[in-house]
């Protein structure tokens, strides 16, 4: 390959959409956490950032209300954060309901988007019609018109639509909690809808453990254009997966780049015990080469931990993906706890250290003590796991 055509291939990989859609059901994170989160993506190749939270009301239960000052004010500065990280910046907006009665629901719908449209410049705006209780026959008829009048507000202010649609995957599982798909459904979806509209999918199933050829072809052909991948990986908001952390690096994505057309992250219910498993998806859509995958998040968690507690975490991968929290025996869990409270001491003491008598911080510094803060606020969300705080939400349908 010549030095430019290796520059354009560069070029295209950094382009290709990779990052994260924040639609795990449960408590959404504090805005305080996501902020120090969002730091960290860039660093781990990651290029958006979509805030579409299951449990926030004005996004789904309470769509049609017109948004309050603070709630807009508070987007804008997220959305400020986001591309300030140098990232794009999306919202996930689902209008529960909304095609029971069109005619009605139309004009305030539009509203909406063109509030969202105006208000925060988003780079991308995703409307979801996922989990939600199909009774119509004609169901794709309906969301057909509400997606066509979301993109013509959109379109004036170039921002790029995302669609999920109800049956986001072939997993038979959606018909038996939704409702059987109409027969019609998505060649009613679909009908003249441009290509620049994307179609979230998950894969064969709800959450994929790996995305084939075979799965990528078949999405295309039902969607008619490549899908956009939501990755129910490392997301850990469900019935049977709130009991586990997954730690473990990206596999079976190195053919999303060639047959996708972006890949969004669906991260688990803890914030910063994400950054283990993203530290690997650059390079798991580069190869299936576990050894690969595995030095590259080695070498992308250097910048945001200590290389011994990135030991710890190593030696606890396979307990906290393999055995349910409620399983863990009382002497392990205890064992572990006092451990975690251990470095919780030495930690603090670190950072109260980190920061020299004279009050002058070089880079250094800084980055040494980003690294404690993380290691904190990971320790904190472990402890918080073992005592059981990340229950599960009755609200998960697919859970």
């Amino acid at each position: 390959m010549t030095a430019t055509g290796s520059h354009n291939s560069l070029k295209k990989q950094q382009d290709f959409p990779v990052g994260i859609i924040e639609g795990f059901f449960g408590t959404p994170w504090d805005m305080r956490s996501r902020m120090t989160f969002i730091e960290r993506l860039p660093r781990m190749g990651l290029n958006f950032y979509i805030y579409a939270p299951k449990n926030d009301p004005c996004l789904r239960s309470r769509w049609s209300e017109e948004f309050t000052a603070e709630y807009t004010s508070a987007l804008k500065q997220l959305a400020l954060k986001i591309k300030s990280a140098g990232m794009k910046f999306g919202i996930g907006f689902s209008p529960l309901g909304a095609t029971a009665d069109s005619r009605k629901n139309l004009p305030v719908f539009r509203r909406q988007i063109k509030h969202l449209a105006e208000e925060l410049h988003p780079d991308y705006l995703a409307l979801l019609f996922d989990d939600m209780k199909i009774s119509l026959e004609h169901e794709g008829v309906l969301q057909n018109i509400f997606i066509r009048e979301c993109l013509d507000v959109l379109t004036p202010y170039g921002i790029r639509l995302i669609t999920c649609s109800s049956f986001y995957t072939t997993d038979p599982i959606l018909e038996k909690v939704f409702g059987k798909m109409p027969e019609c459904y998505h060649s009613d979806l679909l009908k003249g809808l441009p290509d620049s509209v994307d179609f979230f999918w998950t894969g064969s199933k709800v959450i994929s453990t790996e995305y084939t050829e075979k799965d990528l072809l078949l999405a295309a052909e039902i969607l008619g254009r490549r899908p956009f991948i939501w990755d129910n990986y490392p997301v850990n908001d469900g019935r049977k997966a709130s009991d586990y952390l997954y730690l473990k690096p990206f596999s079976g994505r190195n053919l999303i780049p060639s047959l996708a057309s972006g890949i969004a992250v669906n991260p688990m219910k803890q914030t910063f015990l994400n950054l283990f498993p993203l530290a690997s998806l650059r390079k798991a859509l580069e190869t299936d080469n576990a050894e690969l995958i595995s030095e590259a998040a080695a070498e992308n968690l250097k910048f945001c931990h200590g290389g011994s507690f990135t030991d710890f975490m190593g030696t606890c991968t396979e307990l906290f993906a393999s055995t349910p929290v409620s399983e863990i025996t009382d002497l392990k869990r205890n064992d572990l706890l006092r451990l975690l409270d251990e470095m919780l001491l030495e930690k603090k003491s670190a950072l109260s250290g980190a920061v020299p008598a004279d009050g002058s911080i070089t880079d250094t510094d800084v980055g040494e003590t980003e690294k404690i803060r993380n290691e904190l606020a990971e320790i904190n969300e472990i402890k918080n796991f073992l005592n059981g705080k990340y229950v599960f939400d009755p609200a998960c349908l697919t859970g």
